[in-house]
């Protein structure tokens, strides 16, 4: 081959580098845009203005409904980002070797999250409300794990069509490097990468992965009717539950 064409391989591996960087740089964007607070300011005008459009129109005083404010800050008022929550427990940083060890952080992730809320109102200790047309409500257990499934699905799906696209990548990747290698063992950087990956082995996306996240968290909800915390832990209880 020219060398020309040793610098049009190198191209397509980059190329497929810099789509998985740039997949995961959007995928972190949006977990920084979910932890950023929004602050609104509001014009001593404006707010005059506010004040006598509500008081002409006999609706509550602009005064009344920043008395009421207040004594909402006073009050436990939080949200819970679940779909953020389960990401970020699921993504600690360490190397996980294969899609399947991956999907299992989620797992554990997501039972971690269960387990806290029904402890949570279990003890009393859990209180969540949410915004509404007649003041704060506050969220029941039944509510609170409708919402995690929820934010659970819609987790294994950016999931796992991440992982599908990051297998596409390194299999343009490898078949690549194996080209360059062919030609010239002095070609250290595809040898390397052909090196990692043997370490690595073949890490393949299982087949109907969404469904098999679904189906182990569903797993996981039957056995913790009879988990008892003070005989066993979460970890031992996902011990027999596995994605392959």
């Amino acid at each position: 081959m020219a060398i020309s064409g040793i610098g049009s391989s190198y191209n397509q591996i980059g190329a497929a580098a810099n789509y998985v960087q740039e997949k995961t740089n959007a995928r972190d964007v949006g977990r920084k845009m979910a932890e950023q607070p929004v602050s609104l300011s509001i014009s001593d005008a404006g707010k005059e203005q506010y004040r006598n459009s509500v008081q002409q129109g006999g609706q509550e005083s602009y005064d009344a409904m920043l008395q009421r404010r207040e004594q909402l800050k006073n009050e436990k008022i939080s949200l819970v980002d679940y779909g953020y929550e389960i990401s970020r427990r699921a993504d600690t940083g360490k190397s996980v070797l294969n899609a399947a060890g991956r999907a299992g952080g989620y797992v554990k992730a997501y039972a971690e999250l269960y387990d806290e809320i029904v402890r949570g109102y279990e003890d009393g200790t859990r209180e969540i409300y949410v915004a509404g047309g007649d003041g704060p409500r506050r969220l029941t257990k039944e509510d609170e794990l409708d919402a995690l499934d929820a934010a659970y699905r819609k987790t294994v799906d950016s999931f796992v069509e991440m992982e599908r696209t990051n297998q596409h990548a390194r299999t343009i990747i490898g078949e690549e490097a194996e080209k360059i290698a062919k030609i010239s063992r002095r070609e250290t950087k595809a040898a390397g990468f052909l090196k990692e990956q043997k370490a690595r082995g073949i890490d393949k996306v299982p087949e109907n992965l969404n469904q098999k996240m679904l189906s182990a968290v569903a797993s996981f909800k039957e056995k913790y009717v009879a988990f008892n915390p003070n005989a066993g832990t979460l970890s031992q209880l996902l011990a027999g539950i596995k994605i392959s």
